[in-house]
């Protein structure tokens, strides 16, 4: 990305008051990584079952190249408990990227045009993060990656996500409370089971209470 995009700001600023609603417990399927969750991420994050079919569909339009895009929905504190959580209800697959099958770059028209269609689709929502894929890379954030999340997605509560379409695997990477985010620790997510049913299919998730067989695959650690 040039100098002059890498000074663009085309998405409108995030609203600094979060909803202040429940957390959304009905219906809802935890899905946690393989591994031990250290560290204490900053938000949780809800999506619905429409949102997992629809990214991951785009995951698999090119699974050869990388590809991305915005997630679309809302940030709130739960009523009760304080709680921070971000609720992901749609996507925006990026337009007018550059990538290749290890680089995915957001360019002045990519932004202008993912813009467009959140103030067009869902004007009363914002972008709580993005997503991209790593085609047999592994689940993990490259400096790059680092680089656009924090210049592009800088509030606390904005999240990355990375899918490897091929193996079936997926996380979000989440800042904790000091801000930090590491490149290698990736989270799990609670899905609203919308139509009853889960559409999970990550085999480095495991849905909550059920014992995985092994360590789950994570080529970084």
């Amino acid at each position: 990305m040039s100098d002059s995009e890498s000074q663009v700001r085309l998405f409108p600023q995030a609203s600094k008051t979060p909803f202040r609603s429940r957390i959304p417990e009905h219906l809802v399927q935890a899905w946690h990584p393989s591994f031990d969750e250290e560290a204490e991420p900053l938000v949780s994050v809800y999506l619905t079952s429409e949102a997992f079919t629809q990214f991951m569909d785009h995951s698999r339009s090119d699974l050869e190249n990388e590809v991305g895009g915005g997630l679309v929905g809302s940030r709130h504190v739960d009523t009760r408990t304080e709680e921070q959580f971000v609720l992901i209800e749609a996507v925006i697959p990026a337009r007018f990227t550059r990538h290749g099958n290890a680089f995915l770059t957001f360019t002045q028209d990519t932004l202008v045009a993912m813009n467009d269609e959140l103030n067009e689709r869902f004007p009363k929502r914002q972008l709580v993060g993005w997503y991209h894929t790593h085609p047999r890379m592994g689940i993990f954030l490259s400096h790059y990656d680092l680089w656009l999340h924090n210049h592009f997605f800088p509030e606390p509560w904005q999240v990355a996500l990375v899918i490897e379409p091929h193996a079936g695997l997926g996380g979000f990477f989440i800042r904790q409370k000091d801000g930090d985010i590491d490149h290698l620790r990736y989270f799990g997510f609670y899905e609203i089971l919308t139509q009853g049913t889960s559409v999970v299919s990550w085999c480095n998730m495991h849905p909550e209470g059920e014992i995985p067989d092994g360590k789950g695959e994570n080529d970084n650690e």
